[in-house]
């Protein structure tokens, strides 16, 4: 397929457009590039892949990019509750009011191949297994974009335009466009720089989920018949992959002996959700092929040999560069 992927030079999008030209597709990233050009670097010298510098929220950029392709993956968002908090308007005209422009020209276009990348944030704080048809209570600025762009999409389904929507678990793992501001990868940067880290609360929740995987689950959803993915919704993860933060304790102490791992019992975070995967699994067929342990091995053994030199750096946190775009 002609593929047009928003976000392809994003923390998934990198991953995901790596898979999809090994699958044999033609791909379009279409990026604003605030996080920089790099996770794209080697991948012009393929005759499959075209880059397009644009605005998701230009009307006229969409308008001439997107016509003759045959699919859309939507990842082009701003991530995370701190970076939305960082320029709020920034985060509703991009994660909401970008996605319905862009559904609506998808399916002006006849482009009935739509893939949606939201969150499972949009749970909040529930204090049950959470399915996808399980009440939403967005806690976040971050989780409400994503949630009322989810809304804003199905408005729009029809016979022909089916859109699917994927909402992925707390992601982790090295990434080309790497992010040390997720839980995982930032415990483990710290742990390493500082030898030791606390965890805040510990009791609540997260469903975990490797970079790759989130690409896999994509690729999927992107490959498979529309009757079984066309309108529907589905949590991207494993039963087995929802981790109370506490329980990460014992990981971190095995893979890096000589740190310090402590709970601290006071959390401002409230969010908390245990997520059912089932649904993925037996219509898509879907396994991870990462455990939380890999992620945290894979990232000390790329600090340990010096190809990171500054997990500090604005360009691993999201929200660091929003501030600075915003000029904050």
């Amino acid at each position: 397929m002609k593929i047009f992927v928003t976000g392809g030079a994003g923390y998934i999008g990198s991953h995901l457009v790596r898979r999809l030209l090994r699958g044999g597709h033609e791909v379009t990233v279409f990026d604003h590039l605030y996080f920089g050009p790099e996770s794209l670097r080697g991948l012009q010298v393929d005759p499959r892949f075209r880059f397009i510098q644009g605005d998701i929220r230009s009307h006229q950029d969409l308008e001439r990019s997107l016509p003759g392709h045959e699919a859309i993956i939507h990842l082009a968002a701003i991530v995370g509750d701190p970076a939305c908090a960082a320029d709020a308007d920034l985060a509703v005209s991009v994660n909401f009011n970008a996605t319905i422009l862009l559904a609506e020209l998808a399916k002006k276009l006849g482009i009935n191949r739509f893939v949606f990348a939201s969150t499972c944030s949009v749970y909040g704080a529930n204090q049950e297994t959470v399915s996808e048809t399980s009440e939403l209570n967005p806690l976040s600025l971050y989780a409400q974009t994503r949630l009322y762009g989810e809304r804003g999409i199905r408005a729009l389904i029809d016979a022909r335009f089916r859109p699917t929507t994927l909402r992925f678990g707390t992601v982790y793992g090295l990434s080309p466009r790497m992010r040390f501001d997720l839980v995982v990868n930032y415990l483990t940067q710290k742990l390493f720089r500082e030898g030791e880290i606390a965890i805040f609360g510990g009791e609540q929740w997260r469903p975990l989920l490797h970079v790759s995987d989130a690409a896999k689950a994509l690729e999927l959803a992107l490959n498979a018949d529309i009757g079984l993915v066309g309108g529907e919704i589905f949590n991207v993860g494993k039963n087995e992959h929802n981790y109370q933060l506490k329980s990460l304790v014992p990981i971190f102490e095995k893979l890096y002996p000589t740190g310090k791992v402590s709970i601290i019992p006071e959390m401002d975070d409230k969010r908390s959700y245990r997520v059912q995967c089932d649904k993925i699994a037996k219509v898509l067929g879907f396994v991870p092929d990462y455990t939380v342990e890999d992620g945290i091995r894979e990232i000390l053994d790329v600090l340990r040999s010096g190809k990171i030199e500054n997990a500090d750096d604005i360009k691993y946190h999201n929200h660091k560069i929003i501030a600075h775009v915003a000029g904050r």
